[in-house]
């Protein structure tokens, strides 16, 4: 199925403002399958949207903006006092999956945060099924915990356990949650939104920026949650605003059926050999899959990969000169944030807007794929390759534990 459309009435006012992402992370709630049927947007004329030329230069001003490291962090509010009484707590750290290493660094920074305030992390794994999903929170209100941290978690998925939650008095941060909060949860859960759609127009600009503005991309992308769908269409919607020149296919994963993806990226690159880019959401876990379906196209060393996700294997990729580009949220700031949040609802003070904190996001390309020191899951799990760590001194005198 491909439906043509003229895609340059858009304004480049449209443009939503760059300075606030995460992992990413919610690959992990799907599981990954692509469906058989893909579209394609073919960008043609400006009508009242950008030129080619003033695209390109816009999206080579945003990815080079993203390039380099964070050098400085501000705090987000005031001090908090009274958090001694939560010494000896715990906190419960709720993701939907820990299968993804995003998630996995999230537990292990907001561990260390709960630490510096002599408070103890329980996690429970949500392994992406409702059941697990309610179980988790159900066990972190018989815990009496502190606090709770969800992560990526749909409302939907356990809507009466984060009831339940709330209803014990006990504070809720649903991070990266981009549902509508239900009536029973507003004044008691606070959610978070770590900008996915914002990466993920980074990536397509990277792709406009390296074709000049004349790229044939195949867009392997899911809308299983409101959050991935929000991004697949930030995506299109990139192209469509800021390259009037570009035509995109896309080849949407599901649910289920992994193994059909080599197939199915295969068929769509054979299908359409005008396809010069292949841009995958998300590193984990379907760039895997669709690398192989390049190779089974035959044509894998005439096309350029893009992902989203930054996970180690698309670092080596990238070092290796196999991958374009690739772009990723800090997960170590995502985590003490999201800690900052909850201790202010524990000890009953006002929480700053979405805007006061810092979400650091990176594009990985050849001008930096060098500097990223040793390329190790480590150091993507303690932040270093996004920031220099000085939000944790910041933190610890907010928090009043230096």
């Amino acid at each position: 199925m491909r439906t043509m459309l003229n895609t340059g009435s858009s304004s480049a006012g449209r443009r939503p403002a760059r300075t606030t992402w995460t992992a990413v992370a919610v690959a992990a709630l799907t599981a990954a399958g692509l469906s058989a049927c893909g579209s394609s947007a073919t960008s043609g004329g400006s009508d009242g949207g950008v030129t080619n030329a003033k695209g390109v230069e816009l999206a080579t001003a945003a990815v080079e903006s993203h390039v380099r490291v964070l050098d400085s962090f501000k705090a987000p509010g005031g001090e908090i006092t009274g958090l001694d009484k939560f010494r000896g707590g715990t906190i419960a750290y709720v993701p939907i999956t820990l299968k993804a290493t995003y998630f996995q660094a999230q537990l292990e920074q907001i561990t260390a945060a709960a630490a510096l305030l002599g408070m103890k992390v329980q996690v429970c794994d949500a392994q992406a099924q409702p059941t697990v999903a309610t179980q988790c929170l159900n066990q972190a209100v018989a815990a009496k915990s502190a606090g709770i941290i969800t992560d990526s978690l749909p409302f939907a998925l356990a809507r009466n356990a984060y009831t339940a939650a709330a209803d014990a008095g006990i504070p809720v941060v649903a991070s990266d949650v981009s549902d509508p909060l239900p009536p029973a949860l507003a004044g008691k859960v606070v959610t978070t939104d770590n900008g996915q759609d914002v990466g993920a127009r980074l990536m397509a600009d990277a792709i406009i920026a390296d074709s000049g503005g004349d790229a044939n991309v195949l867009f392997v992308n899911t809308t299983s949650t409101s959050t991935t769908k929000r991004s697949s269409d930030a995506v299109l919607d990139e192209f469509k605003t800021q390259c009037p020149g570009c035509k995109v296919t896309t080849a949407a994963w599901e649910s289920t059926a992994v193994q059909k993806v080599p197939t199915t990226v295969s068929v769509a690159l054979n299908s359409h050999p005008e396809i010069d880019y292949v841009f995958v959401s998300y590193d984990q876990p379907a760039s895997p899959p669709a690398i192989q379906g390049m190779q089974l196209s035959g044509r894998a060393d005439k096309l350029k990969l893009v992902g989203y996700g930054s996970d180690v294997t698309a670092m080596q990729r990238l070092a290796n000169g196999t991958q374009l580009a690739d772009v990723a949220v800090d997960p170590a700031l995502v985590a003490w944030n999201n800690t900052d949040r909850l201790l202010r609802m524990m000890a009953g003070t006002e929480i700053p807007e979405q805007t006061a904190y810092t979400i650091p996001r990176r594009i990985f390309n050849k001008s930096n794929i060098n500097s990223v020191n040793g390329r190790s899951v480590d150091d993507f799990k303690s932040g270093a390759w996004f920031t220099d760590g000085s939000f944790r001194k910041t933190y610890a005198q907010l928090w009043g534990a230096n």
